[in-house]
């Protein structure tokens, strides 16, 4: 990713009408179709979603890391996730991120690599979604799902081999089940949250385990 000084001024002519019905994937086609020019910031990304930014940044901040990423690509995604999940917990209604986070861009071209890879799982899962045991994805449920995302995020920037699936694709299911109030897509981020600390909690004991075993080697 490079730094884009005029962002924000690119990212109206992709921008989907506050209050829309248009599902997340079509959002992602239309910023993948170039509008917003050569290159996509995430103040483009902000502008685009609407009303959908907030759950929508964390999808896809989160989305990515579910498939084999360049190495230090979890960490800088860990960031803004961090940053909007801490939000959520307090009940911040619009996101902030600094501006040195919104004029990170992305070249047009690998978005919509990634877009093509996220589409046909996205559409899939967007069919079955809907709205349902709203008590998860209420005020408290919102606040909670923060909660576990901002724990999640902080997984994400660990050093675990492959580490960074379930962390990734627990956030992606918890954004999925804000933007669309369904609980049972919360109740399946739960479970990837609690396979990922059992992972993390396996990596921790096993490393452990090795530095007791060299250090008796060294004894």
């Amino acid at each position: 990713m490079s730094t884009a000084p005029h962002a924000a001024a690119k990212g109206n002519s992709c921008a989907v009408s506050p209050g829309s019905d248009t599902l997340l994937t079509d959002t992602l086609d239309i910023l993948a179709s170039g509008c917003a020019g050569e290159t996509i910031s995430i103040d483009d990304l902000t502008s685009t979603l609407g009303s959908k930014c907030f759950a929508g940044l964390i999808f896809l901040l989160a989305a990515p890391n579910i498939f084999p990423t360049p190495p230090f690509v979890d960490i800088a995604l860990a960031i803004p996730l961090a940053i909007l999940s801490a939000q959520l917990v307090i009940g911040v209604r619009r996101p902030w991120l600094p501006a040195w986070v919104l004029r990170r861009e992305v070249r047009t071209e690998t978005f919509a690599k990634i877009v093509t890879r996220l589409s046909p799982l996205t559409r899939r899962v967007e069919r079955i979604l809907q709205r349902r045991i709203d008590v998860l994805t209420g005020i408290v449920g919102h606040r909670l799902i923060g909660l576990a995302c901002l724990v999640l995020s902080i997984v994400l920037a660990l050093p675990i081999p492959l580490g960074n699936v379930l962390p990734g694709a627990a956030i992606a299911l918890f954004a999925l089940a804000l933007l669309n109030r369904d609980g049972i897509a919360a109740l399946a981020g739960i479970a990837a949250a609690l396979a990922s600390a059992a992972i993390v909690a396996g990596f921790g004991y096993g490393a452990v385990q090795a530095v007791e075993w060299v250090s008796a080697l060294l004894a």
